[in-house]
């Protein structure tokens, strides 16, 4: 299955079950809702992003980790597990994709993970990560979009891996699965060439932007994902999580001292008739010589 194909693999008709486990694998995506890029309104006052005033959307290179699951879902007979850290909202977005084939969504969302960093989200997300694997089976394959548009530091998966204590491959482009030597092999762009990394399960992986084309829900999937209750849980629930001073803002080491508003350009300037005009003002000023 070759993770860039712009339609979902067909599927095998069987169900691959890990050798020893007698289970089929198990795919986490991370996913996140940001605000779209091209709406963004800042509080002059505080310095900081309205969400009030903005839309927010699934994170593009998020869509792409999803459908790369759900391929796994087609070709393997995986079972897909999507987790988000958020405000409550967030479950619209776990709706959709339990619409589009996921078999649960897990809402991880608590005031006292309100302003983190990069550090305790992946903190949390793993926490997360480890109770989806004590309720629902061990996970092998953990999923990112390469990065978020809201912070774009690429650094949540990683965190993640680092957390959980396992292989990962990031900025990929492709993603399969041997099922005889039940591992993964990636492959990613660098320095005008290519990297192969074969990966023992379990791993994780960060997706490109547009690896491949997102499916739309059917109307019985949307159905489905109206029906279907979103899993929710607290600082309280993750058990992982010994010292709430870890999470949120507390746990954050990324402080962010100012934030500057650009008042845009002057488009009061002087006007003039013709090209020429144009450019013997700009000599004139000293702009070109």
């Amino acid at each position: 299955m070759a993770a860039h194909s712009t339609s979902a693999p067909k599927p095998t008709g069987k169900t691959h079950l890990l050798r020893g486990l007698n289970r089929p694998l198990h795919v986490v995506v991370c996913m996140k809702m940001t605000p779209d890029a091209t709406d963004l309104t800042i509080d002059p006052v505080k310095k900081t992003l309205d969400r009030t005033k903005v839309k927010n959307i699934i994170n593009p290179p998020d869509e792409n980790a999803f459908e790369l699951a759900l391929q796994f879902k087609d070709q393997w007979g995986a079972q897909v597990s999507v987790v988000t850290m958020g405000p409550p909202f967030f479950d619209i977005m776990l709706r959709e994709c339990v619409a589009r084939g996921a078999d649960r969504g897990v809402l991880i969302t608590d005031r006292a993970f309100a302003g983190a960093d990069t550090w305790p989200t992946s903190m949390t997300l793993a926490a997360g990560i480890k109770k989806i694997s004590k309720l629902y089976g061990d996970v092998d394959i953990i999923l990112f979009g390469e990065e978020t548009t809201d912070a774009s530091t690429g650094q949540v998966g990683p965190g993640v891996a680092g957390q959980l204590d396992v292989d990962q491959a990031t900025y990929i482009h492709s993603l399969e699965f041997d099922p005889q030597t039940e591992t993964l092999r990636a492959l990613r762009s660098i320095g005008g060439g290519h990297e192969v990394l074969q990966l023992p399960l379990p791993a994780a992986a960060t997706c490109e932007l547009k690896i491949n084309t997102p499916r739309i829900a059917s109307l019985n999937g949307k159905l489905r994902g109206i029906a279907q209750p979103v899993v929710t849980w607290s600082l309280a629930d993750l058990t992982d999580i010994k010292d709430p001073s870890w999470v949120g803002l507390k746990g954050s080491p990324t402080i962010v001292g100012k934030v500057d508003i650009s008042s845009g350009f002057d488009r009061n300037g002087p006007k003039v008739a013709d090209g020429k005009a144009a450019v013997d003002a700009l000599f004139a000023k000293g702009v070109v010589a």
